[in-house]
């Protein structure tokens, strides 16, 4: 029966009566009693009565919630996502990275070849933050995320929506306030990158394509200024995200330039990009951080810290005590001393050793 009133929805909408073949197919769905294969197909048809680009995502989402392996509602959503974006023109290509970011990562495969880029199989909606939930995208194929600093915030884990439904768990590996930048680790493996761009910076007033993981495309520009920026930084026109930021920026060849902050001027709401090529060099530095001795994730700052990693209590970069020993007993221990500026000599509070770091003490906070 509930396979019956699916056809008939879908007459109906073929016949030219949209309405009532999409009441006809939500009933189907409610009853549960469809495959999932049909469950998508049913899905997919109620896209097509939906009025914005989020409302057809939704659909799409639900429709690979029931069915991960249907081909037509992946094609749709990323129809969905590019039909905004100009054809890509010839990747630059992409280095491999000079280490193993971790002991058990994987070698990282080469680059995507050119051609039609399914752009929402490299987002995710990174959820749990304090400031809302943002966007992300893959960086590297061993499942490494780009997001804002502002997404993630001081947190150690994140959880992690996909394009195919997926609800997975993600670390945060490091981060870099200074740039609005962190980067997330999950379970998920890439066959290909987003093809980037080979210009070291955006030409002024060059069209911008900012994609959001609701499956909003906000088109937009490369804001000239007559002030000097750092070369990371890539003024833009947009003044306002749907989200936390993280969000990918293209190019009119369709390629990636960068990500959106939250980053803007004295003066004005306008967001500045990230440009990818700080990105990527950023999530190099991690590469060689971790490819030495053990280190620590530190949610206060966003370092590696080696003190850490070493089982000391405290980040030699700012101080702030590690997660792992909120819950134990700290004291300063002289083996520890390799790690932290002593120069400054003993604590006039405490008489700790553990270090001066911006003129505060690394064992009591107490200022020097």
């Amino acid at each position: 029966m509930s396979m019956r009133i699916l056809e008939q929805g879908i007459d109906a909408m073929q016949a030219g009566s949209p309405a009532e073949g999409a009441r006809l197919i939500r009933i189907a769905l409610k009853t549960g009693l469809l495959e999932p294969d049909m469950q998508a197909i049913g899905f997919v048809w109620l896209a097509e009565v939906e009025t914005t680009p989020a409302q057809k995502r939704a659909r799409y989402q639900q429709a690979l919630a029931a069915d991960p392996a249907s081909a037509e509602a992946k094609a749709r959503l990323n129809r969905l996502l590019t039909e905004r974006l100009p054809p890509a023109a010839p990747a630059a290509p992409v280095p491999p990275p000079p280490a193993a970011m971790m002991q058990d990562a994987s070698p990282p495969q080469p680059a995507a070849p050119s051609g039609p880029v399914n752009v929402a199989e490299h987002l995710a909606s990174i959820l749990g933050g304090p400031n809302g939930p943002g966007t992300g995208f893959f960086v590297l194929h061993d499942g490494v995320l780009a997001t804002t600093r502002h997404v993630t915030g001081g947190l150690e884990r994140v959880s992690v929506s996909l394009h195919n439904g997926r609800q997975l768990t993600g670390e945060v590996i490091r981060s870099f306030p200074a740039l609005d930048l962190a980067f997330v680790r999950i379970d998920e493996r890439m066959q290909g990158l987003l093809p980037v761009t080979p210009l070291p910076r955006v030409p002024d007033d060059a069209p911008l394509f900012l994609f959001h993981f609701s499956g909003e495309v906000l088109q937009a520009a490369q804001r000239p200024t007559q002030r000097v920026l750092p070369a990371p930084w890539s003024p833009t026109t947009v003044d306002q995200v749907l989200d936390a930021g993280g969000g990918p920026i293209f190019d009119a060849n369709g390629h990636l330039t960068g990500m959106i902050t939250t980053n803007s001027g004295r003066t004005s709401d306008y967001r500045y990009g990230l440009h990818i090529a700080a990105i990527r060099a950023s999530l190099e530095s991690v590469y060689e951080e971790l490819s030495g001795d053990s280190r620590a994730y530190c949610p206060a700052c966003g370092a590696l810290s080696r003190a850490g990693g070493a089982g000391f209590a405290w980040c030699e970069s700012c101080g702030a005590v590690l997660p792992h020993a909120r819950q134990t007993a700290r004291y300063p221990q002289t083996v520890a001393n390799r790690y932290y500026d002593l120069n400054a000599g003993l604590c006039t509070t405490c008489g700790s050793a553990a270090g001066i770091y911006q003129g505060h003490c690394l064992r009591c906070g107490s200022a020097q």
